[in-house]
């Protein structure tokens, strides 16, 4: 079984622990339904996933849409099934602040952000991962470098795993946010 580290701005969405063979499955969380199909081991045939509201409301976003966000980075079939640890970035100077951050860049790890990633790194030390991707925005590239120090492959960052662009909500104060003021 491979590993994979998975550190996000926003878990936006519900992955099964394996995904394995021709079969279907889907899983339910929230108002959203993620459905994962495997097909085929041949190599013409791609995996395919769909993810939509139980309404059909369109939804935004790389990582929402699943068009960017399960792009094969190896152009490979999976020959087994994968764990993939997901892992949020650590405290923010906008956490910090109470301020909303969606996709900006503003906002960077605190000293105790990078403790927090230190003492994740230190959890994750005995776990042979085959590779991390990290959103590009900087608290999450700063705690995948702290986290991933010492390993041998290098960080993967994907645009699709940014936080959704809040426009003129980001850098608002959380109570002022909610009430769309």
């Amino acid at each position: 079984m491979g590993f994979a580290v998975l550190v996000t701005t926003l878990i936006p969405f519900t992955l099964a622990s394996t995904i394995e063979g021709p079969r279907s499955s889907v899983h339910h969380h929230g108002h959203t339904r993620l459905q994962i199909r495997c097909l085929s081991s041949n190599s013409d045939v791609s995996l395919s996933t769909d993810e939509k509201l139980e309404n059909n409301a369109s939804m935004t976003g790389g990582a929402y849409d699943f068009k960017g966000a399960t792009t094969s980075l190896t152009h490979e079939l999976l020959s087994s099934s994968k764990k993939i640890t997901l892992v949020r970035h650590g405290l923010s100077s906008w956490n910090d602040e109470s301020r909303i951050q969606g996709s900006s860049d503003l906002s960077i790890l605190t000293d105790t952000g990078v403790k927090q990633a230190e003492k994740c790194r230190k959890a994750l030390a005995n776990i042979s991962f085959d590779q991390c991707f990290s959103s590009p925005i900087s608290r999450a590239k700063s705690t995948a470098e702290v986290m991933w120090q010492g390993r041998e492959k290098p960080l993967l960052y994907m645009d699709s795993l940014k936080e959704a662009h809040l426009f003129f909500l980001e850098g608002m104060k959380n109570e002022f946010g909610a009430s769309g003021c």
